[in-house]
């Protein structure tokens, strides 16, 4: 309900708040700080996170962590957790088109980007960056979420960062694209383990909770010879 809940809220902000003059002045104000703002090494740094978690590059890593976590979880369930990923990330494009939301006029900028004429809310970068944490969360054994959660919050909010010192986004873009990949994984995952779900997915035999899947108190802990 509350991953619900924050669906609509995401969709309703991109919807009637970010249209609004007042509110995107405010916005590029931020951006047009940033980008009077620029170092080398700041924009070497903030091109490389580009590259890495663009959505092309962050699908392929999703489709590398699924493969290597099917031994650890199982291949059902690393099939079904890449099929929850990957619908996070077509989810919002849809909803890039949905709000249809311009990213900020590079003409006001002093270090404008490259035009992009895609929309900008919510931002891809920022979604799959999300994205990746949350299917780590969902592999890795529950004892290294102690680091993994807060380095994920930095992982995320480097790469919410650097899409605002580029240009490329308003801070409105980046931070709605962490709130989306949340609720609509959290939405999803939750979906997938209703009874209407799982029979669906027992058809094409990808039910995750299948006899020869490992149970849900022990999603992804592997051997402990696997550790060493």
């Amino acid at each position: 309900m509350t991953a619900a809940a924050g669906l609509v809220a995401v969709t309703l902000v991109g919807l009637v708040l970010a249209p609004l003059p007042g509110w995107t002045s405010g916005e590029l104000s931020v951006v047009q700080w940033f980008s009077a703002h620029h170092a080398p090494a700041w924009d070497a740094a903030a091109g490389l996170i580009g590259t890495v978690v663009s959505p092309p590059v962050g699908f392929v890593l999703l489709l590398v962590t699924c493969a290597v976590a099917a031994r650890w979880i199982g291949l059902r369930r690393a099939a079904v957790l890449l099929g929850i990923a990957g619908a996070t990330l077509a989810g919002g494009i849809v909803l890039k088109v949905l709000v249809h939301r311009p990213r900020p006029d590079v003409a006001l900028l002093v270090s404008p980007p490259p035009v992009d004429t895609s929309f900008g809310y919510p931002s891809g970068h920022t979604t799959v960056a999300t994205v990746l944490v949350l299917v780590a969360l969902a592999v890795l054994p529950r004892r290294h979420r102690a680091w993994l959660v807060p380095a994920g919050v930095v992982l995320v909010a480097a790469v919410a960062a650097s899409r605002v010192y580029l240009g490329l986004h308003y801070p409105l873009d980046v931070t709605a694209a962490a709130v989306y990949a949340v609720c609509a994984f959290a939405f999803l995952s939750a979906l997938v383990m209703t009874r209407p779900a799982r029979r669906l997915l027992a058809v094409v035999h990808l039910d995750p909770c299948a006899p020869d899947a490992p149970s849900s108190d022990q999603p992804s802990v592997p051997p402990e010879g696997d550790h060493a």
